[in-house]
Order: C-alpha cells, then structure tokens, then sequence
C-alpha cells in the first residue's frame, strides 16, 4: 500500500486509446507461463510466513508512506517489549494507585477516573497507536532525515523499561 501524493504518481506514456505501448520480443522465452503475482496464500500464511514486500524498491517511492507484508524480526521483537513494558507499566500503576500513589499525568488521570479498565486499554492502546504510526512512517521518515525509526522503538523500550523499574523499586523498596 502506498500513500503519495498526486505530484509523486509517476506518468506512464499512453497511446491515443489509453492503453500502454507494447513492444514485440522476439528472442528465446525464458518465462514459465505462470504469474507470480497470482499466488492463493492464506492472508495469515502470507503475513507472518511469505509477505512479498520487504522494502522500498523504487526510488519515488522512498519518500512515500509504504506499508510493508514483511519486517525485520528485530523490528517485532521490539514492538513486543514495547507493549509488554506497557502493559507491565499499566499493572504496577494500578498497584500502586491501590497503595496511596497519585497519577501524574493529567490524560491517564481522565481514563483513570473511567475506572481501571477504561485506563489499561487506554494506555494500550495509545502505545499501539503509537508503535503503528512509528512503524507505518518507518521508510519515509528514515529516508528523509536519515534516521532510523528502530532507534524510536528502543528509546521507547528504554523509557518504558525505566519507568516499570522505578515502579518496581517503589513497590517493593
């Protein structure tokens, strides 16, 4: 999936009727006859096991938003941590909060004032919106400035791994 805007799409040339130019080769077929692009994979067989798309192969499409069917699994394994830190950080709150402990912060304050539930999706899901639009932008962003966005993604780990830390050391220290 591409997101580009109008001035990026890339003019084909045309005929008068619409329809491409066609060249005729008249050398040895070297093709098998069968389309790649026509494969009858199941979506979850294709999306954890056999995506097509790893990266960015043209080079308009490099400042584009590209949604890939296939990542690093460095990539995975740091959005794991991420959320689960999340959630780890969300326990040890409401443990805390069980304690005495005020939140601080002023938007989890309003979700926890919903009750306890409305405060861990809250915070869950705010953290998977974040980790989606981190890795929907990934290519783009670390074309553009030359960063990568996997760096994002360990700050993220590293901030989350500190705060569950300090809640550790406030629960039981």
């Amino acid at each position: 999936m591409l997101a580009c805007s109008a001035k990026d799409e890339i003019k084909r040339p045309n005929n008068e009727l619409g329809r491409s130019r066609v060249s005729v080769y008249t050398g040895l077929e070297r093709r098998s006859g069968q389309n790649r692009r026509e494969q009858n994979l199941p979506m979850f067989k294709r999306i954890f096991f056999n995506g097509i798309r790893e990266s960015v192969r043209r080079i308009e499409d490099r400042n584009c938003i590209v949604i890939f069917d296939r990542y690093k699994p460095s990539l995975f394994i740091a959005i794991m941590i991420v959320l689960g830190l999340s959630l780890l950080d969300a326990l040890f709150t409401m443990i805390l909060l069980s304690q005495g402990a005020k939140e601080l912060n002023p938007v989890m304050r309003y979700f926890l004032s919903h009750g306890p539930r409305t405060f861990i999706l809250a915070k869950y899901g705010l953290t998977v919106l974040s980790v989606l639009i981190i890795v929907f932008v990934k290519e783009a962003f670390s074309t553009r400035y030359r960063v990568s966005t996997d760096i994002f993604l360990h700050l993220f780990a590293a901030f989350f791994g500190s705060v569950v830390v300090w809640e550790f050391y406030l629960l039981f220290f």
